[in-house]
């Protein structure tokens, strides 16, 4: 008897070698065995399915409720929202003025979301005295632990910064902007973070009628209050005390830019009000001594919460 149940497990060695090889197939291919014949797999952040080799237009509903496809969905979510935590970090090395350390890029490069998010975008090296080079600039390509920071530079040349520390400067900030927008869409940059094209507005040299405030995107009419803060979430921006809320901290000094959107039941409709900018004792600063970056950034903020007010036919007629 000893020697039959040697040779039965002998017969039963070779599939288990073959099982992990083929399981390795799979995963090379990119799909995953979801059983009757039916595989799933990610493509361009999408759930996809296919059959007996031929890829199907559209997921089959048993298949995409299953254990499989209900993992790969939370796999995509997972993704999704690490990409969105990659632009609102360097969002915020921008928004902020943090420089970067070399070792941070290091880390990060091997993740296709960061790579993605830091390609192209406009960086300047910080001494060691944190003094800003401007003039040493580039378009982010890429990280070497021995020779730097690689850019392509304002000749189009790609060179070698060797730096510790890089800063992600906000547009309002840079020098020649148009120049360098050009010269982006010569060579044919593509930056995943908003940075050049971004809007910009310029605070005005002059003090407005109301010193403390902008009322260029006050009355602007929405059906419901509670519209107008979800738009300014979907925005990015938080939400407190009745306003839509932009923080920036510029030359060691938070300031923040408040969006006033009403008050009340929030499914009653609303008027927006007037913009202000506040430091952190949210007392109020003039705005002629905003500084650029926190002026740009707020002005953008009600701008684009106001481009979606309730607009009447008059004003079309009138336009």
């Amino acid at each position: 008897m000893a020697k039959a149940v040697a040779k039965k497990s002998a017969k039963k060695q070779p599939a288990k070698k073959t099982a992990p090889k083929t399981a390795r197939k799979v995963q090379a291919a990119g799909w995953i065995d979801a059983g009757k014949g039916y595989e799933l797999g990610i493509r361009d952040g999408k759930l996809v399915a296919r059959k007996d080799g031929k890829q199907l237009g559209s997921v089959p509903k048993p298949v995409k409720d299953g254990a499989l496809g209900e993992r790969l969905a939370s796999a995509i979510d997972f993704l999704e929202e690490h990409e969105r935590t990659c632009m609102t970090t360097v969002e915020t090395w921008m928004l902020r003025s943090l420089p970067v350390p070399r070792g941070v890029l290091e880390a990060v490069m091997a993740d296709d979301a960061w790579a993605n998010v830091l390609r192209d975008a406009w960086v300047v090296p910080v001494a060691k005295d944190g003094a800003v080079d401007r003039e040493a600039g580039g378009f982010y390509r890429g990280v070497d632990k021995q020779k730097g920071i690689g850019v392509v530079n304002r000749d189009g040349e790609t060179v070698w910064v060797d730096t510790e520390n890089v800063l992600v400067p906000h547009p309002i900030l840079l020098d020649e902007i148009d120049d360098l927008r050009a010269m982006a869409v010569e060579i044919g940059v593509r930056q995943g973070l908003q940075q050049l094209f971004r809007e910009t507005f310029v605070r005005p040299a002059v003090a407005p009628p109301d010193p403390l405030s902008i009322e260029q995107f006050s009355g602007g009419e929405f059906a419901m209050l509670n519209t107008a803060i979800g738009l300014a979430k979907r925005l990015g921006y938080r939400v407190s005390g009745g306003a839509s809320v932009c923080r920036v901290l510029e030359r060691g000094r938070l300031v923040e830019a408040r969006y006033d959107l009403g008050d009340g039941d929030p499914m009653y409709e609303t008027t927006t009000g007037d913009l202000q900018w506040v430091d952190d004792k949210q007392k109020q600063i003039a705005v002629v001594d905003v500084p650029p970056v926190a002026f740009s950034e707020g002005m953008r903020m009600a701008s684009q919460i106001y481009a979606k007010r309730k607009v009447e036919e008059s004003e079309d007629d009138d336009a």
